[in-house]
């Protein structure tokens, strides 16, 4: 007899009830080793995978420190997953567990700039870094600079943290992975008149989750395939429409301009979601090996080839999940941990 479940098992469910009952059981973290010891760690970036690390190394008795540019913990879980599906309390409420095991954070402060990198090698044994990535991609084409073309982890982070409330009109969000459909969720909760969502591929070759998509479709969003926003459009200095042009698929595989196809759609508001930048300019002052932009680690212990290093999240693996971003933390966390330790055998 063949016995099986037709309906897939809900982890993010069984995961959401098991913190539900560990908090309102007043659940902690516990420590590994109660012995303190003066090493000291710091984490450049507040996001999963220094959380994790962080937390590792405390819970062995190691001085950690979190440095974050931004006025709260917790990276893209705060300010770049929707709301849905991460609430901000929830978000924070995880990282008040890391902060009561004396993690010492320090918000506001942006490495390389408010405080020299060398000033941080000369204060800390071992710097991981998790830092994620830089800046989305701007939209470069003429328009793209209008105040109202706001990218998407900007908008995400606004409705996050309630400084967008609501919205009005026509919504346009370019790009068809994850975050593009993150916002253009947000945007539809938010009350836009329409929602639509441009990519210039097909729906075989988005990048966001089958799950994402068809949960976007139930939002009420719309979907234009093959097409390429070439120029944005403006009334009375407010946006008016987006230009596009139809894109078809080459022999080879890559999206190609069809002939005279431009067309316009209406919008109030443009989203872009078309990738971010990797913090070049910062790795380059921390002597780390880069990899088409992504730090170079070995990929058991998450060491760099500055030995004082340490790294993982999405400055490593390109942007990921978060699950992918706390192992690797976890992972370093262990590996730094055991690095300390041979220096006092």
């Amino acid at each position: 007899m063949h016995r099986y479940n037709k309906q897939p098992i809900a982890i993010g469910r069984l995961q959401r009830f098991a913190m539900d009952s560990f908090h309102a059981n007043g659940g902690a973290l516990p420590k590994q080793s109660h012995e303190e010891h003066s090493q000291k760690i710091a984490c450049l970036g507040a996001g999963p995978a220094s959380l994790a690390a962080a937390a590792e190394l405390k819970q062995r008795g190691y001085q950690v420190t979190v440095f974050d540019k931004r006025p709260q913990p917790g990276g893209l879980n705060t300010y770049g997953v929707a709301e849905y599906k991460l609430p901000l309390p929830d978000s924070l409420r995880e990282i008040k567990l890391i902060e009561d095991l004396s993690v010492q954070f320090r918000f506001g402060v942006e490495v390389g700039r408010d405080i020299p990198i060398e000033d941080l090698e000369k204060q800390f044994d071992f710097i991981f870094l998790g830092v994620g990535l830089g800046a989305m991609h701007k939209l470069d084409i003429p328009g793209g600079d209008h105040p109202a073309v706001i990218d998407a982890l900007e908008f995400i982070a606004n409705y996050k943290t309630a400084r967008a409330t609501s919205i009005q009109g026509k919504v346009v969000v370019i790009g068809a992975g994850n975050t593009a459909i993150d916002a253009a969720n947000a945007a539809a909760r938010l009350g836009a008149n329409t929602v639509s969502i441009l990519y210039r591929r097909t729906l075989t070759h988005i990048s966001a989750f089958d799950f994402e998509y068809e949960h976007s479709v139930q939002e009420g969003v719309t979907f234009h395939w093959l097409t390429q926003p070439v120029a944005i459009h403006t009334s009375n200095g407010k946006l008016s429409s987006v230009e596009c042009m139809r894109m078809e698929i080459a022999a080879d595989g890559s999206p190609r301009p069809v002939a005279n196809s431009n067309f316009q759609i209406g919008c109030d508001l443009i989203i872009p979601a078309i990738g971010q930048s990797p913090l070049l300019n910062f790795l380059a002052q921390c002597n780390v090996r880069l990899e088409k932009g992504r730090v170079a680690v070995d990929r058991a212990t998450g060491q760099t080839t500055n030995p004082k290093y340490f790294a993982g999240g999405d400055c490593v693996n390109g942007g990921r999940e978060v699950v992918d971003a706390v192992a690797e933390g976890k992972r370093a966390g262990i590996a730094i941990a055991k690095a300390l330790e041979a220096t006092h055998v």
